[in-house]
């Protein structure tokens, strides 16, 4: 089989994430073309997928040393880095892989993630501003970048753009719920509860807004309505530290 023909069924395995199918093709054109950097890629690929990064990133390595310059390479092996929590190392792929093409979505997004899993919160916000301009209703941007200012303590403007994200996507539990966080670290009460039972409405099962909303309650002196949460919550994590913290607030 000609490489035209291998790479078209490598690239259908990998789309229909056909682990096993994948993985045999890949050793096959290895073998059979061992200078080709699609061979190996595809064969890290298939590694990566049933989540052996380890294997994954050496395999991406070895096609590296046939072409250093490959952008599909340098992103595959971004996504290893980013599985093994070694951020730095996908950054720098990244920030090659944008050398090389320049301003990518899923690359300056991925920037983003890295640079919030090292807490370099700047370099994050620049990286979702730049997904955002190329992609500007993409509310899972919008969100990482109003979750950049929360960390930040911006929650002025934090807010403002998780309701720019509950505009494209209203059923979204985790906006919603920091949409509240947001609020009552600016002690707006009114809101916070407003926001937490909206979750509520979403997930009724949602862990974190039945803590929170709980808590807002007994400071509020609301304790039946604590107390119907708390109960909820202790369903989920009946060992929870916070909880009988808070239960122990009811007595």
């Amino acid at each position: 089989m000609d490489k035209t023909s291998y790479e078209r069924l490598l690239v259908e395995f990998a789309k229909k994430r056909e682990y096993q199918k994948l993985l045999t093709l890949a050793e096959e054109v290895v073998e059979a073309y061992p200078d080709w950097h699609i061979a190996w890629h595809y064969l890290a690929t298939a590694y990566g997928l049933q989540g052996n990064h380890e294997k994954a990133i050496s395999y991406f390595i070895k096609a590296l040393e046939i072409k250093p310059n490959s952008e599909k390479v340098l992103y595959g092996l971004s996504v290893s880095f980013h599985a093994l929590k070694m951020h730095s190392e996908a950054i720098a792929c990244l920030l090659k892989h944008q050398e090389l093409r320049g301003n990518e979505f899923k690359i300056v997004f991925a920037l983003g993630v890295n640079y919030m899993e090292i807490n370099e919160i700047e370099k994050a916000i620049e990286s979702f501003s730049s997904a955002r301009k190329i992609r500007p209703e993409n509310e899972e941007a919008i969100f990482c970048l109003a979750d950049c200012y929360r960390i930040l303590e911006k929650y002025d403007k934090a807010i403002e753009l998780y309701l720019e994200a509950l505009k494209i996507n209203p059923q979204n539990v985790m906006v919603t719920h920091n949409t509240a966080v947001c609020y009552k670290q600016l002690n707006d009460n009114d809101n916070a509860v407003s926001y937490y039972q909206k979750a509520l409405k979403i997930d009724p099962s949602f862990f974190h807004s039945l803590r929170n909303l709980a808590d807002i309650y007994l400071e509020l002196n609301k304790k039946e309505e604590a107390k119907g949460l708390i109960e909820r919550a202790l369903k989920i994590k009946p060992d929870s530290a916070e909880l009988i913290a808070l239960s122990e607030k009811m007595q």
